[in-house]
């Protein structure tokens, strides 16, 4: 009886994690499918503020009528005025601020060959007091003297 009761027990054990492996296999399997299935098809594509509208032809207007309608809008519409640049003053100084957001290098001359003595900083005004190829003098508002790359900087 004994002998009877754990064949019993051992057989309800073995049949118990039989059908766990099983089970815990068909989920796996499921999950893999869903998850490839998923990722077969591609995402829609984002739509951003600045797209262009997307052209689909009207029914009931013919392409040259609407092409006609698109240039006369263009031709109504006015062309922005350039700002006028600054003059600069008598003596050929101007003034600059500084356009790259991480600063710019004050150096001792007009190159990377000379040292570094000071920085400026994002939107920090300078005056342009002489150029020499593609390098500005400039001085700075507390008055020290140096040369920053030009191309970096945009007139007030």
């Amino acid at each position: 009886m004994v002998m009877k009761n754990f064949l019993l027990g051992l057989s309800k054990f073995v049949l118990g994690i039989i059908l766990a492996m099983l089970i815990m296999t068909l989920a796996g399997a499921s999950m893999l499918r869903y998850f490839m299935a998923r990722t077969a098809e591609p995402p829609p594509r984002p739509v951003y503020d600045n797209d262009l509208p997307e052209e689909r032809p009207a029914a009931s207007a013919p392409a040259s009528e609407e092409a006609d309608a698109v240039e006369e809008d263009l031709a109504a519409a006015p062309e922005p005025e350039p700002e006028p640049e600054p003059e600069p003053s008598a003596d050929g100084s101007y003034d600059v601020f500084v356009t790259q957001p991480v600063g710019l290098i004050l150096r001792d001359g007009p190159g990377t060959d000379y040292a570094n003595i000071g920085g400026i900083a994002h939107n920090q005004s300078a005056t342009v007091v002489g150029e020499d190829g593609g390098w500005l003098n400039v001085v700075l508002s507390n008055g020290q003297e140096g040369w920053i790359k030009d191309g970096n900087t945009s007139r007030e």
